[in-house]
């Protein structure tokens, strides 16, 4: 390489030279500079997208609290003095999992155990997490077994306040 370099003249060394210096410079910015570049870009993204949503959740926040003081009870009439059966009831048939359950038995006044099969089971969590959120029935027990299809189990839960 050394020779050949010899060989050429001033300034071929020095258009090379050069052209070797701005190739140098394009990898640099394309392997190095661009990524990080890129990345702080995503970053201020998705931080201003995190502040927006903030923002909405404290603007809910100071409406819910609003409405809390005009109505400290308005949260706990919707499904408050309704029985655990209806209440079970109705959240099934909201996920729409109702028809894959096969007995809902009460159990005393403050126990419920429901009997499924075939039921989607991602649906039924969201009814279990939705039914502890908004009415603090929690799940006592379960036994749950797959089902054949994907996706579905079989099985009974029994539920409690």
């Amino acid at each position: 390489m050394k020779d050949w370099w010899d060989t050429l003249q001033a300034k071929e060394q020095l258009m090379t030279s050069l052209g070797a210096i701005v190739v140098v410079i394009a990898i640099l910015y394309l392997v190095v500079w661009s990524p990080i570049a890129e990345s702080r870009n995503n970053k201020i993204m998705r931080v201003e997208s995190k502040r927006e949503t903030l923002a909405w959740m404290s603007q809910k926040r100071l409406e819910v609290e609003h409405l809390k003081r005009i109505n400290p009870n308005l949260f706990n009439q919707a499904m408050g003095n309704r029985s655990l059966l209806a209440i079970v009831d109705t959240g099934a048939k909201q996920m729409g999992i109702r028809n894959s359950i096969t007995r809902i038995t009460p159990n005393g006044e403050d126990k419920v155990q429901i009997s499924l099969e075939n039921t989607a089971f991602d649906q039924l969590i969201v009814l279990l997490g939705e039914l502890e959120r908004r009415n603090h029935i929690q799940v006592a027990d379960t036994s749950l077994n797959k089902s054949e299809q994907i996706g579905k189990v079989s099985g009974s839960v029994t539920l409690s306040r």
